[in-house]
């Protein structure tokens, strides 16, 4: 919570340090969106619920009390007077009886249910945890693809903006070139098009950037406007010794099946418990007393139900089959995750590769655009073909930007993929 307070404060801050504009950090980014999000309550709530099942097993071993309490009227009672004769007068019981009593039973041994019932309780919550770690994950991953696009859509937009400043100043030298007789009206106004085309194309990268930007205030829970910096991001943090939540998560699955195993071990074992009756009124275990008197009993007993019908060996089978259906699950998801970690290798190495690549590109497109441009102002081509070698320089450029940033996004999607971002 403490940590989460200070990203917030350091985000809001971050506009009076830079003249009134926010700043963005996809490390911020990746904090803010998981610790404001709601189901860090989903995980408070497990582990409550899971305190409180257990405190509710535990109490399985503390003696179970129940009061009880009768008020009885007969029409007969036992009578002796037939078999004594005349040997004298016979006690009898009177009609009305009285009892108030207490039961207390005290389990000895359950067969290992409870620990069992434990271990269940505690694999589900494991579950719980994990699969909420794994949502908090597609949150991150969800982040991390809106950010680069934003910074995609900046960089791009930067990109056009310096062609746009650069066609320019071109533009203004051709018209003194016009203005001379030394070019045609028509290639200034083939330079004006280019300049509107250009600028519709910043147009468009600004609104998708507001698009992703509005995306991304949702991700991280807040209504921030303004002057938006989007920073690119430095080396990545890795986390050491971490793996995927859904792997933890089959692992608490299994862990779960194999408690329900124990469980129905135990349904074959009996159970031993004590017992005790504490009791007052009358008459009592003296059929014949008619006195209010303190009267107990104190015993021990068993419970076994040896004989089920072969259903716990059919609810072991079930459990064989449940736990081979995680482990297919479990293998199938590996392959998956397998799968797009390579992709993010390949692509890591496809796009250093064309990087290199693009720096030849971009060098040999800058001296063709600038050979270009001193043609044009001599009037040896038109502003058509010059326009044509100026695009393919800005094509090479925005393709260098464009593999630079998706290098750095794929090195996070792989960090992401394997859990330790």
């Amino acid at each position: 919570m403490k940590q989460t307070v200070f990203l917030l404060i350091s985000f809001l801050m971050c506009r009076q340090i830079s003249g009134q504009q926010d700043t963005l950090k996809l490390e911020n980014c990746l904090s803010i969106a998981v610790s404001r999000s709601v189901l860090n309550r989903q995980k408070s709530n497990s582990e409550a619920l899971l305190t409180h099942k257990i405190k509710s097993l535990n109490s399985n071993w503390i003696p179970s009390v129940g009061l009880n309490a009768q008020a009885v009227y007969n029409s007969e009672t036992i009578d002796l007077s037939d078999l004594m004769g005349n040997a004298g007068s016979t006690p009898s019981l009177p009609l009305d009886q009285y009892k108030i009593w207490a039961d207390i039973n005290q389990q000895i041994f359950d067969g290992g249910s409870n620990k069992a019932l434990k271990q269940a309780e505690k694999a589900i919550y494991e579950t719980d945890v994990q699969q909420t770690e794994a949502e908090l994950l597609t949150i991150r991953q969800q982040v991390n693809q809106v950010y680069f696009s934003m910074l995609l859509a900046r960089m791009n937009s930067e990109v056009l903006e310096i062609s746009l400043n650069e066609l320019s100043q071109r533009k203004e030298i051709l018209k003194s070139a016009v203005k001379n007789g030394i070019l045609l009206p028509d290639n200034l106004l083939a330079m004006e098009a280019e300049e509107i085309n250009l600028k519709q194309k910043i147009t468009e990268l600004r609104m998708l950037k507001e698009q992703y930007l509005r995306i991304m205030f949702i991700l991280l829970d807040t209504t921030l406007m303004g002057n938006i910096v989007v920073a690119e991001p430095g080396e990545p943090v890795v986390r050491v010794s971490e793996i995927r939540p859904e792997l933890k998560m089959f692992d608490s699955q299994r862990a779960r099946i194999s408690a329900n195993q124990q469980l129905v071990i135990s349904a074959d074992l009996p159970k031993f418990f004590a017992f005790t009756q504490l009791a007052w009124g009358r008459p009592g275990y003296n059929m014949i007393s008619s006195d209010f008197h303190t009267f107990y009993t104190i015993g021990a007993g068993m419970k076994w139900n040896f004989l089920n019908y072969g259903d716990n060996k059919r609810q072991m089978k079930i459990l064989e089959i449940q736990k081979d259906q995680i482990e297919i699950k479990r293998t199938q998801f590996s392959n998956q995750l397998n799968i797009q970690i390579q992709t993010e290798l390949i692509n890591i190495e496809k796009y250093d590769s064309l990087m290199k690549q693009d720096t030849s590109l971009l060098s040999i497109r800058r001296s063709i655009a600038s050979s270009s441009l001193s043609k044009l102002n001599n009037g040896i081509i038109t502003s058509m073909e010059y326009l044509t070698d100026m695009n393919a320089e800005l094509l090479a450029n925005l393709q260098y930007q464009n593999h630079k940033l998706l290098k750095k996004q794929a090195t996070y999607n792989y960090l992401l993929l394997q859990g330790k971002l």
